[in-house]
């Protein structure tokens, strides 16, 4: 116990060093190169470019851990992230509760209505004529629910999205319980791939355009 305690604390100090500061000394655990844990882009730094990572903040402990399980059983692919995982071992719990308990970001609707109309009726109504159930119904934007294995997916990068779910589609993610988005995926078209990345993307901090259509309304 006291060698997994160790492991943890190393693991986590590794992350919490600032971004600024590089790499550090075992660039496979430190995390917040990639995946920050502070203020970043979802939170008020619009100065930074778009991150291509997925923001885990806030995300469920529960779904951290097993994505992490998942790259170490190969059932995600990702070579960094496969060695990570490996190289956490014992650690991957601390990692996932650390970001479970970072600070969710603030997201808002960063586009026009119905601008997104096509993707919109998949997250919010699914299309039952293909057995697609709404998007909405497991990836919610506020879940309160920590042990959910579900993530949230508004403010991913839309290449991310798009990638995970053609890696869903083509099978080569399987760390989907009972193979659900699996078969999801694989009734998209690429046109609604695209287009739903593209509406989960357009989750952001609040921009002026935002504000400025706010007070026109």
């Amino acid at each position: 116990m006291r060698h997994i305690s160790l492991i943890a604390a190393a693991v986590l100090s590794l992350t919490l060093a600032p971004q600024a500061g590089g790499q550090g000394a075992d660039v496979l655990l430190n995390c917040s190169a990639c995946h920050t844990v502070g203020p970043d882009r979802n939170a008020g730094d619009m100065a930074r470019a778009p991150s291509p990572y997925p923001n885990l903040n806030g995300q469920s402990v529960r779904y951290l851990d097993r994505q992490l399980w998942a790259y170490r059983q190969g059932l995600r692919q990702h070579p960094q992230m496969q060695a990570t995982a490996t190289a956490l071992g014992d650690g991957a719990g601390a990692m996932a509760r650390m970001y479970a308990d970072a600070p969710v970001p603030e997201l808002t609707f960063n586009a026009s209505p119905g601008a997104f109309a096509e993707a919109e009726t998949l997250v919010m109504e699914g299309d039952w004529s293909r057995g697609l159930p709404s998007c909405a119904s497991c990836h919610a934007l506020d879940p309160n629910d920590r042990a959910r294995l579900s993530p949230r997916l508004h403010g991913h990068p839309a290449p991310y999205i798009a990638r995970q779910l053609r890696a869903y589609a083509d099978g080569t993610r399987r760390s989907d319980p009972m193979g659900r988005m699996r078969a999801y995926a694989a009734e998209l078209t690429e046109d609604e791939i695209t287009a739903l990345a593209d509406y989960y993307a357009a989750w952001g901090p609040e921009t002026d355009q935002t504000q400025e259509d706010d007070t026109d309304g």
